[in-house]
């Protein structure tokens, strides 16, 4: 049989027609065939396919024999709290509600014996919880560790989530983190309020420090509180601690850095337990004490400026950090800056902390009328004595803490070797005079100089 080209391209186009309108479906066929699909969408094995984050909780309606233990009411709301604003920060309000996915699914009976629980009112678990909540989520993570949060160990995982759906991150029943730990620790919950200066990682939320959950050190700590937690922040400290030559005998005492620091805070700089870093010390040398690298007895500070009250500037001002480095130093005595150990010394102007404070030229200038009173007409004393091959040093003269017999923090007497010989000061309204070990009584006047023959 013959077809004309025509007549055969009019047969190919029916053909295809016929063919694709079978092919493609219409609304309503796409309409059953989603449905059909959502019908038939396998449910979810929670066992298998649930990831393994943190412990969920069991539900909120659980009878009253399987609810766990609620938290304690939160402290007295701030004015800040009473204006809707959030006190502490971050803020885990998600973007998006959190649904537990058990619960997302509608199979009620993951978790409840009855199908509809919501609506027979019977709310009874498969289990009790934490078991219950083990059942997706991994047991081992949290076995085994020394010490257990409390809501942990009493299977209390609803005091924190919400088994069902939460508008905050993790399922937690509150906003933040720490409104959520200070709802049962109501105590540090009014300190982290009324404190100004707080530790920072506190400020941000206490799981910087604890787990919430378990831990093998003591409140949950991530490592052990007396010194290495705080070590894996402050990493410069740590250099000091083991580095420095001279150490501090109170970082190895019983609580580590906790014995001059509270780790939340105590609304002192630097987290102090001491209004003033002064008082802080003398809580410790108010007695004798032996450094540890060559048993040296240091004196007993607090009774010294007792009774010596004319006290240096940084003493008057209550910090003793000011000259010592309180983690240790590689200097004399721990100081921040080096300072000749020894009764006489070569001076060397890198060698002297006192410049940090003192001008220089009270020192090196050969001859002044501007930088010390300590001076013969214009002949400078303080060179005289220091700024020479062996110079003494300041401590010569200078007590660095306080005096009381002599103006200037002179020292009553001063310590050669084994002699502790009297200075013998005398002070005049334009000079003054002195008679140490070191040489017979000589004078000075800053307007009438004064030729000492002996």
């Amino acid at each position: 049989m013959k077809f004309s080209t025509k007549k055969l391209l009019l047969l190919c186009l029916a053909v295809s027609l016929v063919v694709f309108s079978g092919c493609a479906p219409t609304a309503t066929e796409k309409t059953v065939e989603k449905t059909k699909t959502e019908k038939q969408k396998p449910v979810k094995s929670p066992a298998k396919e649930t990831p393994k984050p943190e412990p969920v909780a069991a539900p909120q309606q659980a009878t009253p024999q399987q609810t766990a233990p609620t938290a304690a009411p939160s402290p007295v709301p701030t004015d800040q709290q009473k204006s809707g604003e959030p006190f502490f920060e971050p803020n885990l309000l998600s973007e998006k509600e959190v649904v537990h996915p058990p619960f997302e699914w509608g199979d009620c009976t993951v978790c409840h014996k009855d199908k509809n629980p919501e609506k027979s009112k019977k709310y009874d678990l498969i289990m009790d919880t934490p078991d219950l909540c083990y059942q997706c989520h991994d047991k081992n993570l949290k076995e085994g560790k020394k010490f257990i949060h409390g809501p942990v160990a009493a299977g209390a995982c609803t005091a924190c989530h919400n088994p069902h759906k939460s508008k905050n991150k993790r399922l937690l029943v509150a906003s933040n983190i720490n409104e959520l730990c200070t709802s049962c620790h109501v105590a540090k919950g009014e300190f982290l309020h009324k404190t100004q200066n707080i530790h920072p990682p506190v400020q941000d939320q206490c799981i910087n420090c604890h787990d919430p959950h378990t831990e093998d050190y003591k409140f949950q700590l991530k490592a052990d509180g007396k010194k290495d937690l705080c070590l894996m922040c402050h990493a410069d400290k740590k250099e000091w601690i083991t580095k420095s030559i001279n150490k501090h005998g109170a970082i190895n005492r019983p609580r580590g850095c906790q014995e001059c620091h509270d780790p939340h805070g105590t609304g002192q700089p630097k987290m102090i337990k001491a209004a003033t870093v002064k008082d802080l010390c003398l809580q410790c040398h108010n007695q004798p004490l032996k450094r540890d690298e060559d048993g040296v007895k240091l004196i007993n500070m607090a009774k010294h400026l007792e009774e010596n009250p004319d006290w240096h500037g940084p003493i008057q001002w209550g910090d003793c950090a000011m000259c010592h480095n309180p983690h240790g130093s590689n200097n004399f005595r721990m100081l921040k800056k080096p300072f000749p150990p020894t009764f006489y010394a070569s001076f060397d102007e890198k060698n002297y902390i006192c410049f940090e404070c003192h001008e220089s030229k009270k020192i090196t200038e050969p001859k002044t009328t501007e930088y010390t009173n300590f001076r013969n007409g214009d002949v400078n004393l303080h060179f005289v004595h220091v700024d020479k091959k062996k110079g003494r040093t300041c401590r010569a003269c200078h007590d660095f803490h306080g005096t009381k017999d002599y103006p200037h923090h002179l020292r009553k007497k001063t310590k050669f070797g084994k002699i502790n010989f009297p200075i013998r000061y005398i002070e005049t309204p334009t000079g003054g005079s002195c008679a140490p070990a070191c040489h017979a009584r000589r004078y000075y006047d800053r307007e009438k100089p004064i030729v000492n023959t002996k």
